[in-house]
């Protein structure tokens, strides 16, 4: 699966899972992730708990689910690989206009290694 292609032909909505250092779980529906490279992805984020949790435990697992009338997605197991405050790179990147000034926070440009990809029902994994 060539992860680039899938998110841009399909339309849906994700989730991503996140846990404390303790292991308690948050999930937040978050955009498509942008593909930075075959085994790369990033995804924009505000300061909130999503965020936090990353940074004290750096596994998540996104979730994808296409708008269809099946279930059908794909689930990313995911290592943070860095963080970036780059506004210039997060603007470019940002699929819809936003600004510090907004009063919603700042944004951080968060990037992780896909360690596997799953089916969304399932356990099959998928090629990437």
């Amino acid at each position: 699966m060539n992860l680039h292609d899938y998110f841009t032909d399909k339309s849906g909505f994700g989730v991503i899972s996140t846990s404390n250092k303790e292991g308690e779980v948050n999930s937040a529906v978050y955009a498509k992730p942008h593909v930075i490279d075959s085994k790369t992805v990033a995804f924009i984020m505000r300061d909130r708990l999503t965020h936090k949790n990353v940074l004290e435990n750096p596994h998540a697992n996104y979730m994808f689910i296409e708008h269809d009338h099946g279930f059908h997605g794909v689930r990313l197991s995911l290592t943070l690989l860095e963080e970036s405050q780059d506004q210039e790179r997060i603007n470019s990147l940002s699929r819809r206009p936003s600004s510090n000034d907004s009063g919603e926070g700042e944004r951080f440009l968060v990037t992780f290694t896909v360690n596997k990809v799953l089916m969304l029902v399932g356990g099959e994994e998928v090629p990437f």
